[in-house]
């Protein structure tokens, strides 16, 4: 629109500064030619061939556009220097745990040969900043292979802290309904997958923002929701 824009407006300046300098031409008097063909039987097509020019235009332009937008329609994992991705990903199927399958073969050499590969999931609060959430579940230690598959439990804090969350959406109901009314609700589950040395206990790793102390944490995510039926109290 905005070149559309700059277009008519340079017209109507060359019109204008042309206007001065050939009147009998450019100027729209009352008995001039110009006039007689803009306001005349020709008055039609002279708009049909300008609507056909932008319309060309447009679609001249269009495929450019499109191709400014593709990366942001296409692109879910940003590249960083581990090129992980994730392939499937999903809950446990009594919804229990987490499971995921990462593709490794691109991680660069020097990162497969000294660091090893978790798996951490945790559940969307938007009342708390994911990377210092502690409700959280961490796998242990995998070497790194072309597709990797890990699958872990829920921690306790994690599996409490949910059961809680979820308890806590029924309580606000209104009204509420009878003891023991089976409720269905849903909770987000986001997993990222994060790189530690060979070897590395992480016993101490309580949270996201523990990971870049010792280890690396991959762009690549992915999120799952869950539903689960709970009986009202």
């Amino acid at each position: 629109m905005g070149k559309a824009t700059a277009v008519l407006v340079t017209i109507l300046l060359t019109w204008a500064a042309l206007a001065q300098i050939w009147p009998d031409a450019f100027q729209l008097n009352r008995n001039s030619k110009l006039k007689q063909f803009l306001w005349g039987r020709n008055t039609i097509w002279f708009a049909v061939i300008s609507v056909a020019g932008l319309l060309g235009w447009y679609i001249w332009h269009l495929e450019e556009r499109l191709a400014t937008l593709a990366p942001a329609l296409t692109t879910t994992n940003p590249a960083d220097e581990t090129n992980l991705r994730f392939v499937a990903w999903g809950p446990l199927p009594d919804n229990s745990g987490c499971h995921a399958v990462i593709d490794t073969s691109s991680l660069p050499t020097t990162l497969r040969d000294n660091f090893d590969i978790a798996l951490v999931c945790g559940f969307a609060d938007p009342a708390i900043d994911r990377f210092k959430d502690t409700r959280i579940s961490l796998s242990p230690l995998f070497t790194p292979q072309n597709a990797l598959a890990i699958s872990l439990p829920f921690s306790k804090v994690m599996s409490d802290s949910l059961l809680h969350d979820q308890e806590l959406a029924i309580a606000k109901i209104q009204p509420q309904p009878p003891h023991g009314t089976p409720i269905g609700v849903a909770n987000i589950i986001w997993m990222k997958a994060v790189l530690f040395p060979k070897g590395f206990d992480t016993t101490d790793i309580h949270k996201l923002a523990d990971v870049p102390l010792h280890g690396k944490i991959a762009s690549a995510d992915a999120s799952v929701q869950i539903a689960r039926t709970i009986p009202a109290k």
